[in-house]
């Protein structure tokens, strides 16, 4: 394809429907146009010429094959029967139309001529000639190529050669062929005259359609565009409206992530105030208890006193729970399997539960992660096991954790009695928390849990989005 070409085609695809339409549409008309006129005005032509030739072959027919019949048993005519043929072409209304004639014979030989010099000789027989010879009529309009046609050329006249058989009156066989030359002024007129008709009537309904077809894709054209600038509007408007939400969501969730880090820090906080405050304070209780209980003389073995301690105790060892349980270990600068590894150890350390490890081997979780995201994995793992250890009643449990397409996937599965989700109602925080927590920095929290089939708690981070 030449560069012109390209062009052409570049621009007309920047063109409007009706413009390129119209374009194609032209050329195509055009030669439809072309194509129909020529084939309208061969038809004319034939069917003009071939009427012509069968009304002028049955007039000359009346003159000529009465006088050409002795051909039937000669094979030549008469000199009389010459003289007369003659003299019938000079006399009206033959002389005004007729140029010339001919008479043949069997293998080319002319019997008769208008020009004397010609009677006699051979000539190749012409395809129209052996055509008529047959029985067939044929003629032609202003085609004169044969030879024995030369003087005819030079009369300057378009001319209507018609090859008209001559039967026998008494057989019925063809016994000559009579070639005779009229004159077609008129003739060429009318053709010239029924050929502008046809031109200009194909024209006329070709340029009509094509009208017609234009107003019907232009008003499609104006349609679709019109369609296309409102869309092309809508799609803007939806455009700067997602940016708007992608921006507020990426805001909410900056927002999530901070409020998460400040509350971890304000558990720590509490953490230690727990720690130094009431676990101090009952420690001390305790202590001072012994010593009253010793100064008061109460035994050892007092019941009372024995429950009183035991309470004292048993709250300081909650405390220090709730303690352990609200601050976290250091996790910056964690990766996620440094972080699943912290929280599992942690709980392994709390519970004496064995967990099966199933995430050593894959490197995307070696990769740095957002803080945000390193909290949200440690609280994630440290619940699901905890559930798994309150509920699955010392079931086999493990962590399965893996990066795919930039997305971090980690899994805490437990082979316990599992539960109906379509039945359990939300009777503590774990599970509605953990979603709350995942979800508010964009990720995805999934469980699947059937009656003896165990469960299986699913968290998905998108790791490309907040490296």
């Amino acid at each position: 394809m030449t560069w012109p070409t390209t062009t052409l085609f570049a621009w007309l695809a920047r063109c409007p429907l009706h413009h390129r339409f119209a374009f194609a549409g032209s050329i195509v008309t055009l030669l439809g146009m072309a194509v129909i006129g020529s084939l309208v005005s061969a038809s004319i032509k034939t069917g003009v010429v071939r009427n012509s030739a069968i009304s002028s072959a049955i007039y000359m027919e009346s003159f000529i094959a009465p006088l050409s019949q002795e051909l039937a048993s000669a094979e030549r005519l008469s000199p009389g029967t010459i003289s007369r043929i003659d003299a019938l072409l000079k006399r009206p209304p033959l002389s005004d139309r007729v140029i010339s004639v001919k008479i043949w014979r069997p293998g080319g030989v002319l019997a008769f001529s208008s020009e004397h010099d010609l009677i006699g000789r051979v000539f190749p027989p012409s395809d129209d000639l052996m055509q008529a010879w047959q029985g067939e009529l044929n003629a032609s309009f202003d085609e004169l190529e044969d030879d024995e046609s030369q003087r005819e050329r030079q009369t300057g006249v378009p001319l209507l050669e018609v090859y008209n058989p001559i039967h026998s009156i008494i057989t019925g066989e063809v016994i000559a062929v009579a070639e005779f030359y009229l004159d077609a002024t008129e003739l060429e007129a009318d053709l010239r005259a029924a050929h502008l008709r046809a031109w200009a009537t194909v024209g006329g309904v070709t340029m009509m359609t094509f009208l017609a077809l234009f107003g019907i894709v232009r008003a499609g054209s104006r349609t679709i565009e019109d369609q296309t600038r409102r869309l092309t509007l809508q799609l803007q408007e939806l455009a700067r409206i997602s940016a708007q939400n992608e921006a507020l969501r990426a805001r909410v969730q900056g927002a999530s992530q901070r409020v998460s880090e400040t509350n971890e820090r304000y558990m720590r906080r509490v953490s230690a105030e727990l720690h130094d405050g009431p676990a101090q304070a009952l420690a001390l209780a305790s202590l001072r208890l012994a010593s009253l209980m010793q100064r008061a003389g109460v035994p050892p073995g007092d019941q009372e006193a024995r429950m009183l301690r035991d309470c004292l105790d048993e709250a300081l060892c909650d405390v220090r729970d709730l303690c352990s349980g609200l601050t976290l270990p250091e996790l910056d600068g964690r990766n996620v399997a440094e972080t699943l590894d912290i929280a599992i150890r942690a709980h392994e350390r709390r519970t004496g539960v064995t967990v099966e490890r199933l995430f050593r081997h894959d490197p995307g979780l070696s990769q740095p992660v957002a803080h945000s995201y390193v909290i949200c994995i440690y609280r994630f793992v440290q619940e699901g096991l905890m559930n798994a250890f309150r509920h699955a009643h010392g079931a086999p449990v493990r962590i399965d954790a893996r990066v795919n397409a930039g997305r971090i996937s980690i899994f805490v599965v437990d082979e316990g009695p599992g539960f109906d989700p379509n039945t359990r109602t939300a009777t503590g925080l774990g599970l509605p928390g953990l979603r709350e927590r995942i979800e508010s920095i964009g990720g995805v929290f999934d469980f699947e849990s059937c009656p003896r089939g165990g469960t299986r708690l699913t968290m998905t981070l998108h790791q490309e989005d907040e490296r």
